[in-house]
């Protein structure tokens, strides 16, 4: 699915990593079984690509034994991601960096052409409403696709949540599989109302906003888990 957005060219791949340096991004980098590790892009080297040592001094080693390296993070809102083999200790610039081979893929995705993905199983958030009482009070609505730009979202109370288009909604927790709670801010771009065995549902079509680079790799993460699942349901399916 991703193909279209795989870059291959060297040059291409030095393009985006010199970006990610320019711009200090955050790069989230994953070993197979262990906790993500949250970095920074130092340098580019004539053949590798220099990061941070993570504060955590125990995570270093992890990072030099895994035999394959995940990265992630995004540039104004464009999904980066790539893979390595294991990081290489040094110093650059008198201070202790890793030093990684350069990728010879990496995965460019744009915001406006992130695919959204039904979640398999319940996915829900937790969003904030006006009480009766006055003051707030929190509901769960019932999240019906989920991408790296945005999420659809279907109320559990059809008067509880009343959005109009442009409305932004504050502290949404999306309670991610596997990967914990994820607390992001909502602008809603579309409302539809249906009846659903006689009760009124509304779906609100909403965008991130603001994303950090760490949550938008989580997001990237998690919709492309999604991806997996289900190619795996098709060919199930198929079979």
């Amino acid at each position: 699915m991703y193909e279209k957005y795989m870059l291959h060219h060297p040059a291409e791949i030095r393009a985006r990593l010199r970006q990610l340096i320019d711009k200090r991004c955050t790069v989230m980098v994953r070993a197979p079984g262990q906790e993500d590790v949250t970095t920074a892009a130092l340098a580019l080297g004539e053949r590798s690509f220099w990061i941070d040592v993570p504060r955590n001094a125990e995570l270093t080693p992890r990072l030099q034994s895994a035999e394959k390296l995940r990265f992630e993070s995004a540039i104004e809102l464009i999904g980066v991601r790539f893979t390595t083999g294991p990081a290489r200790l040094g110093t650059y610039e008198g201070l202790p960096a890793l030093e990684v081979d350069l990728p010879a893929k990496l995965i460019h995705l744009q915001r406006r052409d992130y695919v959204r993905r039904e979640p398999l199983s319940s996915l829900d958030c937790k969003l904030s409403v006006p009480a009766a009482a006055g003051g707030d009070r929190t509901i769960t609505a019932r999240i019906a696709d989920i991408g790296g730009g945005g999420l659809a979202v279907l109320t559990s109370d059809d008067t509880a949540l009343q959005p109009a288009v442009g409305d932004e909604l504050e502290h949404v927790v999306l309670d991610l599989p596997e990967d914990g709670p994820l607390t992001v801010r909502l602008r809603v771009q579309h409302v539809a109302k249906f009846d659903q065995n006689g009760r009124t549902v509304v779906r609100a079509g909403c965008a991130f906003v603001q994303l950090s680079a760490q949550d938008q790799a989580r997001l990237v993460r998690y919709v492309m888990h999604l991806d997996r699942l289900h190619s795996i349901r098709r060919r199930e399916l198929g079979a």
